[in-house]
C-alpha cells in the first residue's frame, strides 16, 4: 500500500460517496417513473455486488502480510470506518433489532455484550497481534505462552464465535438477497455468499477493508437518510 495511495483515499472515498448519492437519486428517479420495485432490487444488488467485486479484483495481491492484515498500514480514520461497517452488520441491524423487539429491555445485554467484546478485543488482543507480528489470536497465544494448549483454547473460543456470527451473517445476507430479487431465502443465501466470496478471495482483508469503508458510507447515508422512502 505506498504512501501515495494513501493520500488520495479521502479524495477517492468522496468521489465514491457523491457516485452512490447519485445513483441513489437515479434510483428514486426510475421508481417515480415506473420503474417496478423487482427490477429496482435487480439493478441495487448487481451494482452493489459489482462495485465491491471491483474494489476486491483492485485489491488482489499475493503478499501473506497484505492478505491477512491488509498490510498493517491502514489509516486509522478508515480502520475505524472498516470497523463500525463491521459492527453495524446484518447480525446487528437485523439480528439485534429482533432480539429487542422480541426481548424488549432484556435484550440490551446482547447489545451491551455485543459492543463489549469489541472493545475487549480492541484494547487486550488487537494491539499485541501487531506486537508479536502474529496474524491470528490462535497464534499470538501459542508464541506468547508457549505450547499447544494455549493455541488449541484459543482456535476453539475463535471457531464457536466465528461459527455463531457467521451463522447470523449468513442468515441476514440471505434475507437481505431474498427480498430484493424476489427469490427464495435458501437461494438468497447462495447468492450472499457468492457475493461476498468474489469480494475477498483475490485480495483477504486487504480487499474486506476497503470494501467495508465503501459499506460504512453507504450504511451511514441509510441510517441519516432524511427522506420517508428509505426509512
Amino acid at each position: 500500500m505506498s504512501g501515495d495511495f494513501v493520500s488520495r483515499l479521502p479524495k477517492i472515498y468522496a468521489m465514491y460517496t457523491g457516485g452512490f448519492l447519485a445513483f441513489v437519486v437515479g434510483l428514486a428517479i426510475a421508481e417515480q417513473m415506473g420503474l417496478p420495485n423487482v427490477w429496482i432490487g435487480y439493478v441495487f444488488m448487481a451494482a452493489t455486488i459489482g462495485l465491491y467485486a471491483m474494489i476486491g479484483i483492485m485489491s488482489r495481491t499475493a503478499e501473506t502480510d497484505e492478505y491477512y492484515v491488509a498490510g498493517r498500514r491502514v489509516p486509522a480514520l478508515f480502520n475505524g470506518m472498516a470497523t463500525g461497517a463491521d459492527w453495524m452488520s446484518a447480525a446487528s441491524f437485523i439480528g439485534m433489532a429482533g432480539t429487542l423487539y422480541a426481548q424488549g429491555y432484556d435484550g440490551l445485554a446482547f447489545v451491551m455484550g455485543w459492543t463489549g467484546g469489541y472493545v475487549l478485543v480492541a484494547l487486550f488482543l488487537a494491539p499485541y497481534l501487531r506486537k508479536f507480528g502474529q496474524y491470528t489470536i490462535p497464534d499470538f497465544l501459542g508464541t506468547r505462552y508457549g505450547g499447544n494448549l494455549p493455541r488449541t483454547i484459543g482456535i476453539i473460543c475463535a471457531i464457536t464465535a466465528s461459527f455463531t456470527y457467521v451463522i447470523a451473517q449468513i442468515y441476514g445476507a440471505g434475507i437481505i438477497t431474498s427480498r430484493f430479487l424476489g427469490i427464495d431465502l435458501a437461494t438468497g443465501v447462495w447468492v450472499g455468499l457468492i457475493g461476498v466470496l468474489v469480494c475477498s478471495l483475490l485480495g483477504g482483508m486487504r480487499a474486506v477493508t476497503w470494501t467495508q469503508v465503501a459499506q460504512y458510507i453507504v450504511l451511514i447515508i441509510a441510517y441519516r437518510c432524511p427522506w420517508s422512502g428509505c426509512r
